[in-house]
């Protein structure tokens, strides 16, 4: 079965998604859609690209949702992804998200100072938020570091 390649933005206190003890239901995320392809000007045969891009612009909405850049990553079934309202910016709506499904999270490196980042786009669009000096310094200056989901499920 195809699957698809799905990355949500949580806070800390969600981590149990991980796990299953928290259910990921209607939940907005981000994937590769044609649209950010268009937005981003990628070709078809530059899907590693627009995932990162995917992941960095999921990593700027969990900044202004939660304060924090944390990002789960999931490879779901196509019929768990709905439209979501911005989809220049990949958004999605997962319906749910089965805890065997997420492959690893990525989170920003322990005492990495994220708070004025935070607190200059808390509530703002990922596209009013992207511009901002201290939120363009943050992603330039500091790449979100890999986690497998088994290190977190084994703890």
């Amino acid at each position: 079965m195809k699957r698809q390649l799905v990355f949500l933005p949580i806070a800390a206190s969600e981590m149990g998604v991980l796990s299953g003890e928290i259910a990921v239901a209607d939940r907005v995320a981000y994937t590769v859609t044609p649209r950010l392809l268009d937005e981003l000007g990628y070709g078809e045969n530059e899907s590693e690209d627009a995932e990162y891009a995917a992941l960095v612009l999921t990593s700027v909405a969990a900044l202004t949702a939660h304060g924090e850049r944390l990002v789960v990553v999931a490879e779901v079934d196509p019929a768990l992804v709905g439209p979501g309202e911005d989809p220049d910016n990949g958004q999605i709506v997962l319906t749910s998200c089965p805890a065997s499904a997420i492959t690893a999270w990525f989170a920003d490196e322990p005492g990495t100072d994220v708070a004025d980042a935070a607190a200059i786009s808390k509530g703002l669009t990922i596209d009013q938020a992207w511009d901002l000096p201290q939120v363009q310094a943050l992603l330039q200056e500091h790449d979100l570091l890999w986690n497998d989901v088994v290190e977190y499920r084994r703890g």
